[in-house]
């Protein structure tokens, strides 16, 4: 019976440490330097989505995509959850359609750059809302009573 609880325990941490994951390097990083405010100038708006969302190099070492992120956390994490997820099936959505149109992003003219920008922003609140589910739902972090300590 502990064992059976303590693996049940341990999927519950096991998902929450997933979900959060995904919260973090991609929800939070497909709008990381985003301004209250949509810029108003399309360069501008292609600047600051090409910081957010291209691999950079930083003292001779790649920065991880956030494409790349996503797709490692669906290949690692992703069968911790179910596949009908709505939040999880709106952040593949947009993903999609971020993964459609960086690879032109120096191109894009203004309404795909808007697409864009609109993608990550459905992303980054569908990370947020799948996080903050799984945290609420599936209880504390420890199931231990008081004293009960192994």
């Amino acid at each position: 019976m502990v064992k059976s609880q303590q693996n049940v325990e341990d999927r519950r941490l096991r998902r929450k440490s997933a979900a959060f994951r995904l919260k973090h390097d991609v929800g939070k990083a497909v709008r990381w330097s985003a301004p209250e405010e949509r810029e108003k100038e399309a360069e501008a708006l292609r600047t600051r989505l090409a910081t957010d969302l291209l691999p950079r190099t930083s003292a001779g070492e790649a920065n991880r995509d956030v494409l790349k992120s996503f797709f490692e956390w669906k290949r690692e994490e992703g069968p911790l959850f179910s596949g009908s997820d709505p939040d999880l099936e709106a952040v593949e959505r947009a993903m999609a359609v971020v993964r459609r149109l960086v690879p032109r992003l120096s191109s894009l003219e203004e309404s795909s750059l808007l697409s864009l920008d609109e993608a990550c922003l459905e992303a980054a609140r569908a990370c947020t809302a799948f996080y903050r589910r799984v945290a609420i739902d599936e209880g504390p972090e420890t199931t231990r009573s008081i004293g009960g300590r192994r």
